[in-house]
């Protein structure tokens, strides 16, 4: 597994913080054709997929060989993967293809799903509202079945319940959305209040 990790990632030290890892997809001057990945992937083990979708979903911007990987992970990969990678496929340069991919994977309802209405408010297409409000009613019933979460698995309920409710006022403009997520704010576990200046925040919403 080190010499994967070598191949994806490089460490740095930034200040006197100590030696990080971080992916090499991140320097302009590195890339991996589709041609590398596809001799490569039937010898990986799923750990070391997952790894190199990790390293590739790094990539700020589409370049290079980029959109032959982008494509190939889409066509082959896994759900943990699609995940992984959900905001990249924003950038997808068929945004009709992206749009289908992402709606695919919010009815497949494989949790959690907040990168895909994440990747999906990129896209502002009206065209999910939709599929996103069918989403956000089996969240809102989920999030009724756990008012106290506890568990990991429980918290990405309300993850997924923020973040589609944001993916929907941010496509809609609708304030039903960002009344959702305010009122959270008066939820009474601590840890859910404090998602929601997370999400707000990283929405570009402003719920003061």
């Amino acid at each position: 597994m080190e010499e994967i990790n070598e191949e994806w990632f490089e460490s740095r030290v930034p200040g006197t913080k100590g030696i990080t890892r971080v992916s090499r997809f991140l320097r302009n001057d590195f890339s991996v054709s589709r041609r590398l990945l596809e001799e490569k992937w039937h010898l990986w083990t799923n750990e070391e997929r997952l790894r190199f979708a990790g390293a590739f979903s790094a990539r700020g911007e589409l370049r290079h060989d980029d959109q032959g990987l982008l494509d190939f992970l889409m066509e082959n990969g896994t759900p943990q993967i699609w995940m992984t990678i959900a905001l990249l496929v924003s950038k997808h340069k068929d945004k009709d293809y992206a749009l289908k991919f992402l709606l695919e994977r919010v009815k497949e309802g494989v949790a959690p799903l907040a990168n895909y209405y994440q990747a999906l408010e990129m896209l502002v297409d009206s065209r999910s509202a939709s599929a996103l409000e069918e989403a956000l009613s089996r969240h809102r019933a989920d999030v009724d079945s756990h008012p106290n979460p506890r568990s990991k698995t429980e918290r990405f309920i309300y993850w997924d319940y923020l973040y589609c409710s944001a993916a929907l006022f941010r496509i809609t403009g609708r304030e039903e959305y960002r009344a959702t997520i305010r009122k959270m704010l008066q939820h009474p576990d601590e840890t859910v209040r404090k998602m929601v200046p997370l999400v707000a925040s990283s929405n570009g919403i402003a719920i003061g």
